[in-house]
């Protein structure tokens, strides 16, 4: 095979593969010029692998073959041909697939054997001896049974911005993870300490901060972790002197003679010195290793795919089926809709980054990997992830039992992950479902919590417990701690939803008041089980407190705290000044002086009566100033941690953004409903999603618009983004081909209905069943009124004017009702490619109208707004309007045109079932019908014999669903709407409406 040299490396080599081909992907062997019982076992199964193959096909080695970037001083310059030497049975298995018919081996050169594109002896000597071709990157190109299908392969570290090579063929390009592997590991000594066993191993220089952090705490600092019990002797040895010479001289102690009672006093308080002691390492250790860990090459939560998914998604929205990288050593094949990211993995040792229990800093662990990526030319692309992994030794105790996670004993590859019909890997669960999790056990825990607070101040604690209170505490003390737990336990009650929603200041004033009332159990009665619940529900929140940073609302905290500030004032002056007046006037009493009045009252606002008053007077005043004072502190709690509120609108440079990606983009009946001016847009990479928040949910419509391959990062981002602003989630409006992405992330979905959408192509007037519709058409035509077509971004003044006269007349209501199915606005010249039908009598007074915003997704138009005006015309206006634009849309070529939504349709059609609660829904939804035309609307639609498309409300939460549909019913402007009492009730006077407001309120909903 004829070599190439170095400084004419092909950037790219095309790989082709015929029917019934197949491709194996390999990376990261890191073979050196020593073998190690890793790197022996890992290649030889590699080797059998290769091995058996059987008919043609291609290897490629997408980098890292060798390590030729880390060079062992005792053994010179890196030597390719040595470490084949250490590795006998690959480097036969290699050349003898390289010298097969029909076959070709590839190698890729990677960030730790970047040589072999610039260092022409290097690369000569790979050639020669493996009979291997060399390139940047190769497009493997499969030709299936649907057709030739392009998979890109490439060694990934231009996604790395830590090994990203400006230039490969430049010897002097040197990125920082190299001078990390070659220059700061040996420094350190590298493999060969002990106690930095493994480093170079690592996944990315990233981790190294984290891992030296790591073993520093595990190796280091942990062997001398005994010294912690030397403080703890000697304070016992201490305090056993002191609790004698304290207890003997007072006459109130004197029972505390006797010893076991003495050294159970000294147990308690070592104890509780021991739990400080430990509460303060962990706090020190848990604020300084990120400190050391994050120091400026990464932080922990990086996800070392994602750049490379990134450009997979680019290159699947474009020609290509897929991506294949490798260097990150974390295998993947994830479906991209249409196509694939996969990484290899490597076949080598491995160090993994591992979480830890109880708040420890992470646990590195060796692992021997095997994985690669096998793709096959069949009757379709097809894409395979194999995989085995195993523990290795080099593990102390100590981070064995630190480490939470499982045993791992996979030692023969298997397939874990298939493209297009398998599961992907890893098959990671949505940490926001856990978060969510652990968000609801916490606030039941609180609430719980907060309940045996209230329990507690309201029981009489057991009278032995209250003996040896009251040999310490006075009585005061344990009243004023009664009253204390019973303010905390409501507290803790509010907190309950702040911490539902994951807001940290929530979280932190919970875990205070827990760990405080723990120690006011205990002052209050000795309630040590009381006690025992309020730390273990702290702990709980402490263990898990990554789950709670969402954001409160700090402006509506402002203003409520000045606002409540001044209400207690208030309160109290006024209280005050009336107090002391009743007490001059009352003769029996005299007054108690400004600042004694105070105390009284403002004692009294939080349950205290430190200073006596009359005793009419207080039996009035006391529980009506505790109400005040706990009225106060429930709606200081409700504001302190009100979520945070939208307060800005999309400006005009995301407006023009979203407006571009609904053009490219769109495919639903309701993707231009996102750009109603209302709605806030998120952006992730090329897609968006259109919300609006009421009252702490965030409302989501119509369903996030983009491409196809980045529907599951752009929903993850955008719930993290609802998560930091402690948003409730929900959509409304949602279809189907979208609830697959909401229920994998933890939602729940209800039916709401259906929009129906007419096949232009299928629509006629011909026939019996037609027969209404057709003459209804009929009649109006011949009363002489006319239909025309207008851009409403290009409107005459006068007829604009003249419409919206037509629409003031019709319109039912103050304001235009509508979120997920109305644009909200008319004839504005930013609203291209609309479509506008216009109704005019036989005089040419336009007397309705219709407009129809694009729907890529049924190449038509959906309807977003029907008026016609209260004047006498004849049955049938709208219908005539609808017929008219159905066939203005026919002779354009279009081919769908959606009539807006049906509630519940599929209930009252009895398509749904007809059990008892389908029946129960159906006559509710008939009484319901009397005020909202909720079957009116249906059969409307019915008339022209479309096909229904069913939409869904989606909620986070079942315990979220009353506040959704609260939001739904505020965005949809429900509340104008008459039902409460009367849709249970017959109205026998109700006179029928005339068909031109039935035909309204079908055609638009109510």
């Amino acid at each position: 095979m004829a070599f190439a040299p170095a400084a004419a490396l092909p950037d790219q080599l095309d790989v082709e593969v015929g029917l019934g081909g197949r491709v194996l992907v390999v990376s990261d062997l890191l073979l050196g010029p020593m073998a190690t019982p890793a790197s022996a076992s890992a290649t030889t199964d590699l080797a059998r692998a290769v091995e058996a193959w059987s008919g043609p096909g291609a290897l490629i080695v997408a980098g890292n073959l060798f390590d030729l970037l880390v060079a062992d001083p005792t053994v010179g310059s890196p030597d390719p041909g040595a470490a084949l030497d250490a590795h006998p049975r690959l480097a036969a298995a290699l050349r003898d697939f390289g010298a097969g018919e029909g076959r070709r081996l590839i190698c890729l050169p990677g960030s730790r054997d970047a040589r072999l594109a610039w260092d022409d002896i290097v690369a000569r000597s790979v050639a020669t001896e493996l009979g291997a071709e060399l390139a940047l990157a190769a497009e493997v190109v499969l030709d299936t049974g649907a057709g030739s299908r392009r998979v890109r392969v490439e060694p990934g570290h231009r996604f790395d911005p830590r090994h990203a090579l400006a230039d490969p063929r430049n010897p002097a390009c040197t990125p920082v993870g190299h001078h990390v592997l070659a220059e700061m590991l040996p420094a350190l000594g590298g493999a060969r300490s002990s106690w930095l066993q493994g480093v170079d191993r690592i996944p990315e220089p990233s981790c190294l901060p984290r891992f030296l952090a790591s073993r520093l705490a595990y190796r280091r600092l942990a062997r001398h972790a005994w010294w912690l019990l030397v403080p703890v002797a000697l304070a016992v040895l201490l305090k056993v002197p002191i609790s004698y010479l304290w207890s003997a001289p007072a006459q109130h102690l004197s029972h505390l003679g006797a010893w076991p009672r003495r050294l159970g006093l000294v147990g308690l308080t070592t104890v509780l010195d021991l739990v400080l002691v430990v509460l303060g390492v962990a706090w020190v250790s848990h604020r300084t290793w990120p400190a050391i860990g994050g120091v400026a090459l990464g932080g922990s939560d990086e996800d070392p795919n994602e750049a490379a998914r990134a450009a997979a998604r680019s290159l699947v929205g474009g020609d290509r089926a897929g991506l294949v990288t490798g260097h990150t050593r974390q295998p993947e094949l994830t479906l991209l809709g249409p196509g694939f990211y996969a990484n290899t993995g490597a076949v080598t040792e491995v160090v993994d980054e591992c979480p830890a229990r109880v708040g420890l800093p992470p646990v590195f662990l060796h692992r021997r990997q095997l994985s690669w990526i096998e793709l096959e030319a069949g009757a379709e692309l097809h894409a395979r992830l194999l995989q085995a992994r195993l523990d290795l030794e080099g593990t102390t105790v100590i981070e064995r039992l630190a480490a939470r996670r499982s045993h791992i004993g996979d030692p023969y590859p298997a397939v874990v992950a298939t493209f297009p019909h398998g599961p992907p890997y890893p098959l990671v669960a949505d940490p926001a479902a856990r978060q969510r999790r652990v968000r609801r056990l916490a606030a039941v825990a609180i609430a719980l919590a907060g309940v045996v607070n209230l329990a507690s101040a309201v029981t009489p604690p057991f009278r032995n417990h209250l003996d040896f209170v009251f040999d310490v505490l006075p009585l005061s003390v344990t009243q004023a701690a009664s009253a204390l737990v019973a303010l905390a336990g409501l507290a803790l009650l509010a907190l309950a939803r702040g911490v539902r929603r994951g807001q940290r200041q929530a979280w932190t004033v919970a875990v205070g008041l827990l760990v405080g009332t723990g120690a006011l159990h205990l002052v209050q009665g000795g309630g040590l089980e009381e006690a025992l619940i309020a730390l273990a529900v702290a702990w709980f929140l402490v263990v898990n407190r990554s789950c709670f940073r969402g954001a409160v609302d700090r402006p509506s905290r402002r203003r409520g705290g000045l606002a409540l500030l001044g209400a207690a004032v208030v309160v109290t002056v006024v209280t005050t000044m009336s107090m002391e007046v009743a007490l001059a006037l009352d003769s029996d009493t005299r007054p108690l002086g400004v600042v004694p009045a105070l105390q009284a009252v403002a004692g009294r606002m939080v349950g205290l009566r430190t200073v006596r008053l009359p005793h009419r007077l207080d039996e009035f005043l006391a529980p009506t100033l505790l109400a005040v004072g706990l009225g106060l502190a429930l709606i200081a709690l409700i504001l302190a941690f009100r979520p945070v509120v939208e307060q800005r609108l999309t400006g005009a440079d995301a407006q023009r953004r979203a407006r571009d990606i609904v053009r490219r983009h769109g495919r639903g009946t309701l993707d231009y409903f996102a750009l109603r001016h209302d709605k806030v847009h998120f952006f992730e990479g090329d897609s968006l999603v259109a919300y609006a928040v009421y009252g702490g949910v965030c409302l989501v419509s119509p369903d996030p618009i983009g491409p196809e391959t980045e529907r599951d990062k752009l929903w993850s981002s955008f719930r993290s983004h609802a998560d930091a602003h402690s948003w409730t989630v929900a959509v409304v409006g949602a279809g189907e081909d979208w609830l697959p992405t909401y229920r994998s992330s933890g939602m729940h979905d209800l039916y709401l209905g259906d929009e129906g959408v007419v096949e232009i192509a299928g629509f006629s007037l011909q026939g019996g069943r037609n027969k209404g519709l057709r003459q209804a058409v009929n009649r109006i035509a011949r009363y002489g009124y006319t239909i025309s077509f207008h851009d409403p971004a290009r409107l005459a003044p006068a007829l604009s004017d003249a419409l919206r006269e037509v629409m003031t007349r019709s319109r039912r209501g103050d304001v235009e009702r509508g979120f997920s199915m109305t644009l909200g606005r008319l004839f504005e010249p930013r609203d291209e490619d609309l479509l506008l039908a216009v109704a005019a009598a036989a005089d040419g007074t336009p007397v309705a109208f219709c407009q129809y915003v694009p729907a890529p997704g049924i190449n038509g138009y959906s309807l977003d707004l029907m008026r016609r005006d209260d004047g006498d015309h004849p049955n049938g206006l709208l219908d005539f309007v609808i017929v008219e634009t159905i066939e203005h849309l026919r002779a354009q070529g279009y081919e769908g045109l959606g009539l807006n939504f049906a509630t519940m349709r599929s209930v009252l059609a009895g398509e749904s079932g007809d059990g008892l609660h389908r029946r129960v829904e159906r006559w509710m939804l008939r009484r319901m019908s009397s005020s909202m035309q909720i079957e009116s609307l249906w059969r409307f639609n019915a008339k022209y014999d479309p096909y229904w498309q069913p939409r869904y409300a989606v909620y986070d939460s079942p315990e979220h669903a009353p506040a959704v549909a609260v939001a739904i019913a505020r965005a949809e402007s429900f509340w104008e709407l008459p039902l409460i009492g009367r849709f249970l009730v017959p109205d026998s006077s109700r006179s029928e409406a005339p068909d031109g407001a039935r035909e309204e309120v079908a055609a638009h909903g109510p």
